[in-house]
This record gives structure tokens, C-alpha cells and sequence, in this order.
């Protein structure tokens, strides 16, 4: 017997055309909810497709990215700045902070 729910928030229109789609595939969305959760648990992964196919990246290629963005010449005012001025400036600037809030 159940005895724990599980709960998720999405739009009301979307709830009732999934449960829709649900019905005419012969099932509801707490036995496709208990089909997923036996899914995960039995193989330690998500069923969608873009989760699987997911690669990751070793640190060389992450450093290689990061130096490739870094090498990006800045041809505006934040150009002289670092990422921390950069960040000071644009709070600053939206007024959540004072420029002189950062000496």
C-alpha cells in the first residue's frame, strides 16, 4: 500500500493535458510518476534522452574554454575592469549598491 506522496508544481493547463494524454495511454500520473522514480532507482539515471547524451568535460577542456573566453579583447568600458570591478560596477548601477560601498 502507498503511503507517501510525491508533489510537483507545473501550470494547471499543462496538468490537465498530460493527464489527458496519460488516459488515452492507459495510465495516471501517479502510476507514470512510480514507473519513473522504479526507473531511477534501478538504473541511477534519468529516461530522457538529453540527460543520456550529456558528455562530460575533463578539466583540460574546461580550461581551454575559459582561456579561449578570456581571450576575447573587450572593446567596451569594462574592458580595463576585472570580473570583480565588473560585477561592483553593474550593482552599482542598478542602484543595490554605491560605488563607494567596494573601497
Amino acid at each position: 500500500m502507498s503511503d507517501a506522496m510525491v508533489t510537483a508544481r507545473m501550470s494547471a493547463e499543462k496538468k490537465e493535458a498530460g493527464n489527458r494524454v496519460l488516459e488515452q495511454l492507459g495510465t495516471n500520473a501517479s502510476q507514470a510518476v512510480n514507473r519513473l522514480y522504479d526507473y531511477v532507482l534501478e538504473k541511477k539515471e534519468l529516461p530522457f534522452p538529453e540527460q543520456q547524451e550529456r558528455r562530460k568535460y575533463t578539466q583540460e577542456e574546461i580550461a581551454r574554454a575559459i582561456a579561449w573566453v578570456d581571450s576575447i579583447p573587450r572593446k567596451d568600458r569594462f574592458s580595463t575592469m576585472t570580473d570583480d570591478e565588473i560585477r561592483r560596477e553593474r550593482l552599482a548601477s542598478r542602484g543595490l549598491a554605491t560605488r563607494g560601498d567596494f573601497s
